[in-house]
């Protein structure tokens, strides 16, 4: 019998979150398309919102970018699993 993929996904909760935090022009942007191409062979032209890859069959990775603010960099740090500084 065959079994369904879904249920086990549903009880893996929700993908670990990278958050690429640094100041303008450090790469960022770069860093999470070299990340993208890495995982899926695809481009991305532009990183907007949060960016969920298939690492594998069964694991799942939020990549994203933290604007270049105090208060961005404090809502990012409170959902973050791991935080990328780009200096």
């Amino acid at each position: 019998p065959l079994s369904d993929r879904r249920a086990s996904r549903a009880e893996e909760g929700p993908p670990p979150l990278v958050a690429v935090v640094g100041p303008p022009g450090v790469g960022k942007s770069t860093l999470i398309r070299s990340l993208v191409k890495f995982y899926t062979n695809c481009n991305l032209s532009e990183t907007t919102g949060p960016i969920t890859v298939c690492t594998s069959k069964t694991r799942r990775v939020t990549f994203l970018e933290c604007p270049n603010d105090t208060a961005a960099m404090l809502d990012v740090a409170k959902i973050a699993d791991l935080v990328l500084l780009c200096v």
